[in-house]
């Protein structure tokens, strides 16, 4: 009985102890999301697809292959694309117009741009599912206190807990909901900018 509970002890110093830590990672990962939140609308705010300008750029791109001129080439890829991942891959193409191997470095980047991608969104996914935990972590960890407040008549410590148990969680479900919005959003963006990328590859190839 006795070393139950010295475990049990140990178990509520260990988990009271971790509040603190909780309620800090929190309102980091607000801050967190907000930055994320303000990049995204910043990058919406530039972000236009022209589909027109990239067909007419592939095109005489193309029509310049054909002549051997791999300067003009470079210079009418270059000018076709429209958003930041499309120009850093047509520019990373660019490098290879002309050459035989153009086909299978095409290939190669875009490979490494798919990762590049998933990278970019891997934060993201971190935020939903990280968020949600340290609020749920902060909800349980004060109603141990909570209620051995309310077992000793100790209103003060009940609510006081309480407030401390829902504001974690409506700070974990707040960066959680605002981190997977912004995924679903930059997902459709980068996956029509992959699209576009093997448009590109496509034509040249």
């Amino acid at each position: 009985m006795e070393i139950t509970s010295t475990i049990m002890g140990i178990m509520f110093i260990l988990s009271n102890a971790l509040l603190y830590p909780v309620i800090i990672a929190l309102i980091l990962l607000v801050v967190w999301v907000l930055i994320v939140l303000g990049q995204v609308i910043s990058e919406y705010s530039g972000r236009t697809r022209d589909l027109a300008r990239l067909r007419d750029g592939c095109r005489d791109a193309s029509l310049h292959l054909q002549k051997n001129e791999r300067r003009k080439a470079a210079d009418a890829l270059k000018n076709a694309g429209s958003n930041p991942f499309l120009e850093e891959y047509i520019r990373d193409l660019a490098g290879f117009i002309g050459d035989e191997r153009l086909s299978l470095e095409s290939e190669k980047l875009l490979q490494d741009y798919e990762l590049k991608i998933a990278r970019e969104l891997d934060s993201l996914k971190i935020l939903t599912r990280i968020a949600p935990m340290l609020g749920l972590m902060g909800t349980l960890i004060p109603l141990g206190p909570a209620l051995m407040g309310l077992s000793a008549g100790n209103i003060e410590a009940l609510a006081s807990n309480l407030v401390v148990a829902f504001s974690t969680t409506i700070l974990g479900l707040l960066v959680g909901g605002i981190a997977y919005a912004v995924m679903l959003v930059k997902r459709r963006w980068y996956l029509q900018d992959l699209s576009d990328m093997e448009y590109v590859a496509g034509v040249l190839s």
